[in-house]
This record gives structure tokens, sequence and C-alpha cells, in this order.
């Protein structure tokens, strides 16, 4: 699960099923999730708190620009 804050991911699998049966994924968020005091998610209506525009299909905020 994405926090509210992260606006880039990347994720890997490790495919353990032929020695223990296990799948495992792993992913890694900019910004950092998971804070005490953070919540997960915003509520509210898509799209009514991006500080660089939204999508066209009013889903998604924007990244800033530049972003690391």
């Amino acid at each position: 699960m994405a926090w509210a804050n992260s606006y880039k991911i990347g994720c890997g699998v490790g495919d353990c099923t032929g020695t223990t049966g296990n799948t495992t994924v792993v992913c890694r968020y900019r910004a950092k999730g998971n804070r005490i005091g953070e919540y997960v998610y915003e509520t509210g209506d898509p799209c009514t708190a991006c500080d660089y525009g939204c999508s066209p299909d009013g889903i998604l905020c924007y990244a800033p620009p530049n972003a690391p």
C-alpha cells in the first residue's frame, strides 16, 4: 500500500516457491511512509489538494517537478 505523500515506488519480487513455497515482495517509496502520526491516505475528493496539478482523469496528483 502506498502512502498519501508517496510519489515514487519501486518493487522487487523474489520467487522462492521452489524452495520455501513463498513469494516475497519488497517495495521502496519516496516520500517514505509508515511514520508515527501519519496516515496511509488522506480523506476527501480526488485532486482537491494537488500542489502540482492533477491527472487528466481527475484521480491522481502530479508529482513535484524534478522530484528525486
